[in-house]
């Protein structure tokens, strides 16, 4: 628990600089500059969060395992992973321009989404994930974090001090990304790939997991987002930039919470990949299920005494029925909480065709409420289908737990366990 706790707070550091500076942002865009311009910028940053899962696909979850199991073989991961996120990083940022051009978002929009877009090109280079792998969790929100300050600080001072145009963001994003990428190749990475106990394995590729898992992987990840966000996405394209600002407003205050949950899962995570085959089981999960429970039930009940407030302080009267909204959404919490836990479990021990199918479940039904509810009540359909969406999605994912804990049960040999153990072992000593 000690060393959790490190991790944790190491993760929070940067990575609770970056939420902030996200939140002041997009308080300042929707105080200077209003709704429309704050739905803009959400749709933007949500485009955005597509491309960034797109370019990991799988990649960067896969590339924290590997370098987590295997501590000797950086460069050849690094080669790898880097090689192939870098080309996707490229593709989709294109893709993610001709959308903000010619797909379905509101005509005082597109150039925003456009550009961000293009200025997102630089997540793709980026090593943070081997950060990650490694468990230099400093390093890792670290670099999150100076994205997030440059970022914003150069939207504020350009807009503060010379009146210039919303158009700034994405440019301050792209600079904010060639910074911290930089600092953390040549600051670090490179150091550590160049180091002679690298270069023992030589260029083998036998741990290296085969394109199908890393494919599933990543649809997996890449569904799980839109998954969380799909609903902006459709308000933008059903509705208008008003009400996809005063939804994002809510949504907000429900990323609040779940940030901070989420610094514990990513602590955790690599610590995950190399718990024993004998340990992957879904009786393990029963007490970390229920703790995510209670505490997701707690931060739901203080939250919502206190939604109208915090709405009228952050953004302002305009922003009121934004409180509204927030009611339904702060149910989802828990449910989050507790298939939070589910995926990141499953993620880590490389169930990806489970993580898949429970995916396509929970989508498929988030896309279809929303479909039935926006045309109907606005934003406030929208918010209602979240919470609702995550119940077939948590129905999805326990059953998939349990069909993946029955086959590797049936599939392990008896002599595995003294392997693993041993294997274990190994990787606790070295991460010590």
């Amino acid at each position: 628990m000690r060393r959790l706790s490190s991790r944790v707070l190491a993760i929070a550091a940067g990575e609770g600089v970056a939420r902030v500076c996200n939140l002041l942002l997009m308080v300042f865009i929707a105080r200077v500059f209003g709704v429309k311009a704050a739905g803009a910028y959400a749709l933007a940053l949500t485009v955005s969060l597509y491309l960034a899962h797109g370019t990991d696909f799988g990649l960067r979850h896969a590339g924290a395992r590997l370098t987590a199991q295997h501590p000797k073989s950086y460069p050849v991961i690094v080669r790898f992973i880097q090689h192939r996120r870098m080309i996707l990083a490229v593709l989709l940022s294109a893709a993610g321009c001709a959308y903000g051009a010619w797909g379905p978002v509101p005509q005082d929009a597109r150039r925003m989404v456009s550009l961000y877009a293009i200025a997102s090109v630089g997540y793709g280079f980026s090593v943070d994930w081997l950060a990650w792998g490694t468990q230099r969790f400093s390093l890792m929100s670290g670099w999150r974090a100076l994205v997030s300050l440059i970022a914003m600080g150069i939207t504020i001072g350009y807009a503060y001090f010379f009146h210039g145009s919303l158009l700034i963001i994405p440019l301050a994003c792209g600079i904010a990304y060639v910074i911290a990428d930089s600092l953390l190749w040549f600051g670090w990475a490179r150091k550590l790939i160049a180091h002679p106990s690298q270069q023992q394995d030589g260029p083998a590729l036998s741990f290296i997991p085969e394109k199908r898992a890393t494919l599933m992987l990543g649809a997996a990840l890449l569904l799980n987002q839109a998954f969380n966000s799909i609903d902006t996405l459709l308000l933008g394209g059903l509705t208008s930039s008003s009400q996809t600002g005063l939804y994002s407003a809510a949504y907000r205050i429900l990323l609040l919470v779940l940030a901070l949950y989420y610094l514990g899962m990513q602590a955790l995570y690599p610590q995950l990949a190399a718990t024993p085959k004998q340990e992957r089981n879904l009786k393990t999960l029963r007490r970390p299920i229920l703790i995510a429970a209670g505490i997701g039930i707690a931060a739901a009940a203080i939250m919502m005494m206190v939604r109208r407030p915090l709405i009228a302080l952050m953004y302002g009267p305009s922003f009121a029925p934004s409180a509204d909204l927030a009611t339904p959404l702060l149910f989802a919490i828990p449910l989050d909480f507790v298939t939070s836990v589910f995926m990141t479990v499953m993620v880590a021990w490389d169930h990806s065709r489970e993580v898949l199918i429970a995916t396509i479940t929970a989508l498929t039904s988030n896309v279809l409420m929303n479909i039935y509810l926006i045309p109907r009540y606005g934003a406030m359909g929208a918010a209602y289908a979240t919470p609702l969406s995550y119940i077939p999605f948590l129905i999805a994912l326990v059953w998939q737990m349990r069909n993946a804990s029955g086959e590797m049960q049936k599939l392990r040999a008896p002599e595995d366990t003294h392997q693993d153990r041993v294997e274990y072992s190994l990787s606790s000593g070295e991460s010590s």
